[in-house]
């Protein structure tokens, strides 16, 4: 997307099973997650060839290193506004890396423990701390932090973006109860992996557009495929498709891309 153009593009690109997504609105760039730390010179060259220079925020839904491993790289190849992170402290050698590029590169962090909203390019962005609180497993690692993804929502005009993270059965059911209803474009949380209230996620949605970021040799669940494809939605794979561009004008309807 050109420097000052109206409208949204969504960038999923392509990391495996993992997530990494660029927003782009006006002038302004969102990274929702870094993918592995492995995949960083590919995200890295995919943002310089769209033209980006700034991303304005960066954020960190949560320490898992197939969402945070690309961070050092990224924030190293980029200037950054601010990098928005999960409202606790992860327990693990992810979480000690993220915070130690954090702090080596000098960038800008904050804990999102209360919803935010940002305006980006004229579109209102808005980041939401989970509800569920943070238990480690009986090793002190990640424990549930896939509950604890940030989830954020994108709208501009009629367009309606949700971020799911990689929300499991709890962080579905916290998410549930804010009772926010339909968007037209998802991010499938955790990879098209099924959980038993997955289904009602999908229904209160009710998606047109379905992103999964899996992978070739971990696709999504079949069942889950099968759910979104039975409500009415396009369902488009990182796994299947490689990197994944929606695109939208304010008016509710989206073109879709891809590049293998």
């Amino acid at each position: 997307m050109q420097s000052g153009a109206e409208g949204v593009r969504m960038t999923t690109m392509d990391v495996g099973k993992g997530d990494c997504i660029l927003v782009q609105a006006g002038a302004s760039s969102v990274l929702i997650d870094t993918g592995y730390e492995n995949t960083s010179s590919k995200v890295v060259s995919y943002l310089r060839g769209q033209g980006v220079s700034r991303i304005d925020y960066l954020v960190v839904t949560h320490y898992d290193r197939d969402h945070v491993g690309g961070l050092r790289a990224i924030g190293e190849a980029f200037d950054i506004g601010a990098v928005l992170l999960p409202g606790y402290q992860g327990a693990d050698k992810n979480y000690r890396k993220a915070m130690a590029a954090i702090d080596d590169l000098g960038l800008p962090a904050q804990q999102v423990t209360e919803e935010r909203v940002l305006e980006v390019g004229g579109a209102r962005f808005c980041i939401m701390p989970s509800t569920v609180a943070f238990v480690p497993d009986a090793k002190g690692d990640e424990g549930n932090d896939d509950d604890l993804s940030l989830v954020s929502t994108l709208t501009y005009g009629d367009d309606s973006y949700l971020f799911a993270g990689d929300l499991e059965y709890t962080g579905v059911a916290a998410y549930l109860k804010r009772g926010l209803g339909r968007f037209d474009v998802l991010k499938v949380p955790d990879h098209g992996h099924k959980h038993d209230n997955t289904g009602a996620l999908i229904s209160s949605v009710q998606p047109k557009l379905a992103i999964v970021t899996d992978g070739a040799d971990e696709p999504a669940n079949k069942k889950i495929l099968k759910l979104l494809e039975s409500g009415g939605a396009e369902v488009y794979r990182t796994g299947l498709c490689g990197t994944i561009v929606v695109e939208s004008a304010g008016a509710g309807n989206y073109t879709v891309s891809v590049d293998r």
